[in-house]
C-alpha cells in the first residue's frame, strides 16, 4: 500500500510539473516530454499495484473499504466541520482511511487509470470512440491538481490538529491511536504497595 502510494503520488507531481512545461514552455518541451513519459511508467506501476491490491489485498487495501458504511456518515459530517473550522472543531476516529476522503480516492484511482490510457493512445489514435483524447486528457489535469494541492492541506491539517501521526502511517506504517481511561465498574477493589515494600520477603 505505501509502496503504491509513493509511486502514485510522486508519479503524478512529476507529471503535473512536466505537463505543464510542456505546454507552456517550449523551450524545453521536449526534454519535459522526455521526463513526462519516464514519470507515466511511474505511475502506471503504481496503478498496476493499488488495483491488484484492490481485489487481492485485505483490510483497507481492499475496494470494498473505500466505500462509506453506515456509520461513517455521521464522521463525514465532522470532517467537513473541522475543515471548515480550520481544525478547531474536533476530528472523529477512524482506522485506516479517512471516512470522507475514501470514496473520493476510488474516483482519483479511476481519473488516474483515464489520464493512463489516453496519454498512452493520443498520438497514435487521437479519436477514440467518439472521444478526442487530447481534449479528455487536458480535461481531467487540472482536477488531479487541484485534489492534489487540496489532499496535501488537509494530510498536514489532520497531522497538526489530529493527533494520530497519520503522515507518519503512510511513510513508515506506524501510527498512534488515541486511547481514551474508561471507568470499568466491578473491577474490584486498587491495592496500593509502598516502595519500601517492594522487594521485602512476605510473612
Amino acid at each position: 500500500m505505501r509502496l503504491a502510494h509513493a509511486l502514485i503520488s510522486l508519479s503524478v507531481l512529476a507529471l503535473l510539473a512536466t505537463g505543464w512545461l510542456v505546454k507552456w514552455s517550449p523551450s524545453v518541451a521536449v526534454s519535459a516530454s522526455d521526463w513526462h513519459e519516464l514519470a507515466g511508467i511511474g505511475l502506471t506501476l503504481g496503478l498496476l499495484l493499488r488495483i491488484w491490491l484492490l481485489f487481492t489485498g485485505t483490510g483497507p487495501a481492499h475496494w470494498s473499504a473505500l466505500l462509506p458504511r453506515r456509520d461513517d456518515w455521521h464522521k463525514l459530517g465532522m470532517t467537513l466541520r473541522c475543515y471548515a473550522t480550520l481544525g478547531r472543531s474536533p476530528l472523529p476516529k477512524w482506522y485506516a482511511h479517512n471516512p470522507l476522503w475514501a470514496p473520493v480516492y476510488l474516483f482519483m484511482l479511476f481519473i488516474l487509470v483515464v489520464q493512463t490510457l489516453t496519454g498512452l493512445f493520443m498520438e497514435s489514435w487521437p479519436l477514440l470512440a467518439g472521444f478526442y483524447l487530447p481534449s479528455v486528457h487536458d480535461f481531467w489535469s487540472p482536477v488531479i491538481l487541484v485534489f492534489s494541492g487540496v489532499h496535501i492541506l488537509t494530510v498536514l491539517l489532520h497531522d497538526a490538529k489530529g493527533g494520530a501521526a497519520d503522515v507518519s502511517a503512510v511513510i513508515n506504517g506506524h501510527r498512534i491511536f488515541m486511547v481514551e481511561d474508561v471507568d470499568v465498574p466491578g473491577t474490584g477493589s486498587v491495592h496500593t504497595v509502598s516502595l519500601d515494600q517492594i522487594g521485602k520477603p512476605g510473612k
